[in-house]
C-alpha cells in the first residue's frame, strides 16, 4: 500500500492528513496558530510558527497512522490565500511578520494607485480588476518601508515558500496562487510585463509558474526527513491555492457546479465554459486548473472566520464548557442557535467585518448587527451571523448565475460541512440541495491528490477525482421555511446596501449621498 500526505495550510491554522491512493483518511493532526493585529485593519503572521506547526502535525500523523514511513510516497500543500512571504537574497524574511491576505493597510493609498491603472486593460488582461486582492500593499511597503523594502530580492506566496521548505529544488507556483498575485494574464496564467508595472516588480522577483497540479519540484530533504518522519524518498508535488485544492478534493470539473468552500474566507467557485469577463469586475475569471475550464471566483474576507470572532468575543462561556465536556465549541454555539428561528427574531448580521468584497465592494466596509432589541437572546445573535454567512453566499451564487448560466448543482465544503445544523441552513436558504463529499477535508485531500499524480498514482486529475472522490449526502431544502428565509434575506439586501454605503460615505468625510 502506497500513501499520500496531504497538508492544508490556512488563515487560523493548518492540517496534515495522510490518505490511501483510493482517498481514504488514515490519519490525521491539527494546530491552530495567531494572526497579529498591529494596527486597525492590520493582519500579519509569523510564517516560523505556521512552518513549526505543519512540520510538528506531519510528524504525529505519521505517528498515529503506524504506517510504514517508506511507504509515503508524495507530499504536496494546500496554501491559504496570498500571505506574501518576503526574502532577501540570502532566502531570509525582510520583515519581522508576514502581511495576511485579509490586510487592508492599504486601503487609503489605493485612491491614488487607481488613477495610474488602465482599468479596462488590466480587467482584459488578468480578469478581475486592480485591487481584487491586496497586492496593492506591496505599494504601500515601498512608500512607508523602504529602507526594508529595498532588502526584497523574492515575493513568495505560500505555496513556492512551503515546497521549498519541504525539498522544492526552486521556487514554484501554481496557477492559482499566481492569479491572487494578480500579475499574470488570464489567457495562459504566465507573468504580464504589463501587470508587474503597476506593483514596481520585476518577473526575476517572482516564483516560476507551473501549470499542472502534482508536477515533481523535488524530494524531501534530508533535514526536513529528520524535522518530520517523511522519507528522503518521497516526492514534492505542486499544490495549489486551498480553493484549487478543495476543487479538486471536491470533483469541482463538471460545468455548473457550485462550489462553496466556507473557511477562513467565504469562497464561491463556480464551474464554467466560458471565459467571459465581468463587465462590472466583481468576479475574478481564471483557470480550473487540471480540469480544462472555467472558473468564476470570488470570495469574501470573512466567511466562517466571522463566526470564530463570534466564539472568541461572544461566547466565552461556551468555549470552557466545550474543553469541560470534550465538545467543539462551535457545535455548542449551532445548538444555541437551532433555539431561535428562520429570521433570527428580527435580528440581521451584516458579516463583512474585513471589507465587503462581493455585490459591493468596499474595502472599508465593517460588520454590523441590527435589530437588536431588549428581547434578543445569545440564540437570536449566533442565528443571524450564520444566516448572514448564508445569505453572502447566496448572493454571490445570483451574480455568478448573472454572468455564467444556470447553477446545477451544489457541494459545500471546509468547517460548515461539519455541522448538520448549519448545511441545512445552507440548503434552505439556496433554495437548493447541497451536497457533500465522503472526505469533509477537502483542502488536504486535494493535496494529496497532486500528491498522487507527481508520484505516478493517477494520471491526472481527472483520474484522481474517479478514484477518490465519492458524494455520501444530500441536504435538500426544505420548503416550510422558505418564506421566513426570503423575508429574512430582503432585510439582509437592505440593511447590505445601506450599511456598506454608509461605510464608504464616511470615510471619504461626505454625506451628501445619503
Amino acid at each position: 500500500m502506497k500513501y499520500l500526505m496531504g497538508v492544508d495550510e490556512g488563515t487560523t491554522g493548518c492540517k496534515a492528513i495522510l490518505f490511501t491512493d483510493e482517498g481514504t483518511q488514515i490519519a490525521s493532526t491539527a494546530r491552530e496558530y495567531p494572526s497579529y493585529y498591529p494596527n486597525p485593519g492590520w493582519v500579519e503572521q509569523d510564517i516560523y510558527e505556521i512552518k513549526k506547526a505543519v512540520f510538528e502535525c506531519i510528524e504525529e500523523t505519521i505517528v498515529k497512522s503506524n504506517v510504514n514511513p517508506s511507504d509515503i510516497v508524495g507530499i504536496s500543500h494546500s496554501n491559504q490565500g496570498i500571505t506574501m512571504v518576503l526574502l532577501d537574497e540570502n532566502e531570509q524574511p525582510v520583515f519581522e511578520h508576514t502581511i495576511g491576505w485579509q490586510d487592508l493597510r492599504y486601503v487609503d493609498i489605493l485612491p491614488e494607485l487607481m488613477k495610474e491603472v488602465d482599468q479596462k486593460e488590466y480587467l482584459k488582461i488578468s480578469g478581475m480588476q486592480y485591487g481584487t486582492y491586496n497586492i496593492p500593499v506591496l505599494r504601500w511597503l515601498q512608500i512607508n518601508e523602504k529602507e526594508k523594502w529595498s532588502k526584497v530580492k523574492r515575493i513568495c506566496s505560500h505555496q513556492d515558500w512551503f515546497l521549498r521548505q519541504y525539498g522544492a529544488d526552486g521556487y514554484y507556483i501554481d496557477e492559482g496562487c499566481a492569479n491572487f498575485l494578480s500579475m499574470v494574464r488570464m489567457s495562459d496564467n504566465e507573468w504580464d510585463e504589463r501587470l508587474l508595472k503597476y506593483y514596481n516588480v520585476t518577473e526575476d522577483m517572482l516564483p516560476k509558474v507551473v501549470h499542472i497540479p502534482g508536477t515533481v519540484v523535488g524530494n524531501v530533504s534530508e533535514e526536513v526527513s529528520k524535522a518530520t518522519g517523511l522519507p528522503v524518498t518521497c516526492k514534492v508535488c505542486l499544490g495549489n491555492l486551498d480553493a484549487n485544492s478543495c476543487a479538486i478534493g471536491s470533483g469541482a470539473d463538471e460545468i455548473g457546479t457550485q462550489l462553496l468552500i466556507m473557511g477562513t474566507a467565504g469562497v464561491s467557485i463556480f464551474v464554467t465554459d466560458k471565459d467571459k469577463l465581468d463587465p462590472n469586475g466583481r468576479i475574478t475569471v481564471r483557470t480550473n486548473p487540471g480540469f480544462g475550464n472555467w472558473q468564476n471566483y470570488i470570495m469574501t474576507n470573512t466567511g466562517a472566520s466571522a463566526f470564530r470572532w463570534f466564539r472568541d468575543s461572544i461566547c466565552s462561556m461556551e468555549v470552557a464548557t466545550s474543553k469541560l465536556m470534550g465538545m467543539d465549541p462551535y457545535d455548542i454555539i449551532t445548538t444555541i442557535a437551532s433555539h431561535s428561528k428562520p429570521g433570527a427574531n428580527g435580528v440581521t448580521a451584516l458579516t463583512c467585518i474585513q471589507g465587503s468584497h462581493t455585490r459591493k465592494k468596499n474595502e472599508k466596509a465593517r460588520g454590523s448587527f441590527f435589530g437588536i432589541n431588549l428581547g434578543t437572546t445569545k440564540a437570536d445573535l449566533a442565528e443571524s451571523i450564520l444566516e448572514g454567512i448564508c445569505f453572502e453566499m447566496k448572493d454571490i451564487m445570483a451574480m455568478n448565475q448573472e454572468l455564467s448560466g444556470e447553477v446545477t448543482h451544489v457541494r459545500l465544503c471546509g468547517g460548515v460541512a461539519k455541522s448538520p445544523m448549519w448545511c441545512q441552513m445552507f440548503a434552505d436558504i439556496l433554495e437548493r440541495p447541497v451536497e457533500l463529499t465522503k472526505v469533509s477535508e477537502l483542502g488536504a485531500l486535494g493535496a494529496a491528490m497532486c500528491a498522487g499524480i507527481g508520484a505516478g498514482l493517477y494520471k491526472d486529475c481527472e483520474d484522481a477525482v474517479k478514484r477518490c472522490v465519492k458524494i455520501t449526502e444530500i441536504y435538500k431544502p426544505d420548503n416550510n421555511k422558505k418564506n421566513d428565509y426570503n423575508d429574512a434575506f430582503k432585510v439582509w439586501e437592505k440593511y447590505y446596501r445601506i450599511a456598506v454605503s454608509y461605510t464608504h460615505l464616511r470615510a471619504h468625510e461626505t454625506c451628501a449621498d445619503l
